[in-house]
């Protein structure tokens, strides 16, 4: 257990973005013998109903850079105050330079303006609020713009029903600020490493890595890339596609995430009566309701809106319920416990406060800009510069 407090921060602005296309499960029903009762049954319980996933092609950033772009034209937070950019994805696209450079440059960030990008998953926003609460209590920043976008639903078939109908794609943008007056933060951090392999895409990086200019590597390749492995589900799962142990990941959730809430609280010297809203992340209604009755909370303080009706959108899960229901609720001075978990095995809960100085900019549908270019056009781009770059 990390528990750590940090005085002086405060989240000043905040917006989320998502794909304009929505999938309703009842639209799915071919996938479930035409059995619209087992889909009512299937939605009671696990909460399937919508959500937003990705047209072909579609860049990870271009969500959380559109979901910056709002603020900065909805708010008078101006892009050369920005002093940090901390670029959270676990979808880079690209791997050589850092994505972060990319995002700094589209939205026209100033040369001093640090910049890095940080590989996580469900828990990348969270985690991005310690780093950025960090930097500005250490003195070294005054206001810090934390970016997370992942697109989840890119490359699940839609057959494959244990992991397409839960998936949404989405961008969050979140401004941090230094000031004095702001009430303090905690935050709890567990690592559960031993469970790392729980969710994971094994072939996704160096660790199988191939030379495309040696032929029997090029091979080797193919013949991966062609492998599917029956499961004891049904489904022809890609070797090159992401595992996930449902059932270690359930138990990973449920057997700690509500002591780590609990810890927190108890560290905070707060007790439910003080928290507003136990915002979790999303990653289904089971394990939201599972999760908030073991930390002793009432459901009506433990919403699962976002899941609902845009899907489990990782790392920007917590961020949409922000952007929703919080955003929804009248009360002007919120009290908010926030829990992301997953992928490392990890969890991360911090406890916040939010008033009127903070601007919940609520979520939009993203709007194609004008640098956007398709997949041939890229290609032909990068074509051209290389043919006509002088060696």
């Amino acid at each position: 257990m990390s528990i750590a407090s940090f005085n002086n921060v405060r989240m000043l602005a905040q917006s989320v973005v998502v794909p304009s296309k929505e999938i309703n499960i009842y639209d799915e029903v071919q996938y479930y013998n035409n059995d619209v009762k087992r889909v009512d049954r299937m939605r009671k319980m696990v909460g399937f109903y919508k959500r937003r996933v990705s047209e072909k092609p579609m860049a990870c950033a271009y969500y959380g850079i559109a979901a910056a772009e709002r603020i900065f034209n909805e708010t008078d937070i101006s892009r050369d105050s920005i002093d940090a950019l901390i670029y959270m994805t676990q979808k880079p696209d690209t791997n050589n330079p850092s994505p972060c450079f990319f995002v700094h440059n589209k939205l026209k960030l100033s040369e001093k303006c640090v910049a890095f990008t940080v590989n996580h998953g469900c828990t990348a926003w969270a985690y991005g609020m310690y780093l950025a609460s960090n930097l500005i209590q250490s003195g070294a920043h005054k206001r810090i713009l934390l970016i997370a976008s992942d697109m989840p639903s890119i490359g699940i078939s839609p057959e494959n029903r244990t992991r397409a109908p839960l998936f949404g794609d989405a961008g969050s943008a979140t401004v941090l600020e230094y000031d004095p007056t702001a009430q303090q933060m905690c935050f709890n951090i567990e690592t559960y490493s031993d469970g790392y392999e729980a969710i994971i895409s094994p072939f996704s990086g160096t660790m199988a890595s191939f030379n495309q200019d040696d032929p029997s590597d090029r091979a080797e390749f193919d013949k991966l890339r062609d492998t599917y492995i029956l499961t004891e589900s049904g489904y022809n799962a890609p070797l090159l596609g992401c595992f996930m142990d449902g059932i270690a990941v359930f138990d990973f959730t449920i057997r700690c995430v509500p002591r780590n809430i609990k810890a927190l609280m108890e560290f905070a010297s707060v007790s439910e009566s003080d928290i507003d809203w136990l915002c979790l992340h999303q990653a289904n209604k089971q394990i939201i309701q599972s999760v908030g009755a073991e930390s002793d909370f009432p459901l009506d303080k433990v919403p699962y809106y976002a899941f609902e009706n845009y899907g489990n959108n990782t790392m920007c899960s917590i961020p949409t319920t922000l952007n929703t229901v919080v955003r929804d609720d009248q009360k002007q001075s919120k009290t908010l416990l926030c829990s992301g978990y997953g992928n490392g095995l990890s969890v991360v809960s911090f406890i916040m406060h939010i008033d009127d100085k903070t601007k919940l900019l609520g979520v939009s549908d993203w709007v194609k800009p004008d640098w956007f270019m398709t997949r041939d056009q890229y290609i032909d781009y990068w074509t051209n510069k290389i043919k006509n770059t002088k060696h």
